[in-house]
């Protein structure tokens, strides 16, 4: 999916030029080509696959017990 300059709401284009340092979504072709190209991968519901699963829940990342308020 493409996401064109125009698809955002005014305020979202203005910190995006101002962001990339820019005045105008011509200096960056903005007008013609997309700012962000978004893939989505369509999700099987049948699948065994399970994105919460368990395997993402383990300590592997090393945040057992991790609390944010410490």
């Amino acid at each position: 999916m493409e996401i064109m300059f125009d698809d955002l709401n005014h305020d979202a284009q203005q910190r995006l030029l101002k962001e990339a340092g820019v005045t105008t979504p011509e200096d960056m072709n903005w007008d013609e080509d997309p700012v962000a190209v978004v893939e989505l991968e369509k999700v099987d519901p049948d699948s065994d696959d399970d994105f919460m699963g368990e395997d993402l829940l383990d300590d592997t990342y090393g945040l057992d017990g991790y609390d944010p308020l410490d």
